[in-house]
């Protein structure tokens, strides 16, 4: 996760605790996500409202959309929106390459609730060998939930990993089936 000066952070709720987006230069740069284990989320102070990080140091839009964003994060945990799209979100604003550009463009097209294998990633993203290379996209993705590597699974349909807890992807993916049904 990007540490950057100039990065304005707004936290989100959970039902499983408070987390932070951060935004720099209008565009969503970093998700954090809760961990299961520790409703603080492992955050120093989480009674800290982390929205007013760095007022005054930079621009309003950037605090106005971090807001947003945390807004928007906490729409996908009700249920009301699930996934975005490359209108929502710059993919170039991302510290990625350009194989990981392409792997998260390709990604944000997959259903919420559905899933996709690494090697069918790596073919929707046009490099059809290779789905360990895909792994390491995932792995290196800043902004979880909003690009969906949690709909990512290896080839034998088991879930395999996410992030620092494994145990999110699956309640991430039941999530969206429960609410898929909901128009965004």
């Amino acid at each position: 996760m990007r540490e950057a000066q100039g990065v304005v952070w707004a936290m989100y709720e959970t039902p499983w605790g408070r987390r932070r987006v951060g935004v720099c230069g209008q565009r969503l740069v970093a998700v954090d996500v809760p961990r299961l284990d520790d409703r603080s989320s492992g955050l120093a102070d989480p009674s800290r409202d982390m929205r007013q990080m760095h007022e005054g140091e930079t621009p309003a839009r950037d605090h106005e959309a971090a807001h947003r964003w945390a807004n928007a994060l906490e729409a996908y945990f009700r249920g009301e929106r699930l996934s975005w799209d490359e209108t929502d979100i710059s993919l170039d604003a991302l510290e990625v390459g350009e194989f990981a550009r392409r792997v998260y463009a390709a990604l944000l097209r997959v259903p919420a609730g559905t899933t996709v294998t690494y090697g069918e990633l790596a073919g929707r993203a046009g490099h059809p060998r290779a789905a360990r290379a895909v792994g390491s996209a995932m792995a290196g993705n800043p902004i979880p939930i909003v690009v969906p590597c949690h709909r990512v699974v290896r080839a034998d349909g088991s879930l395999g990993c996410y992030g620092d807890d494994p145990r999110w992807k699956p309640i991430l993916l039941e999530h969206e089936r429960r609410h898929r049904e909901v128009p965004r």
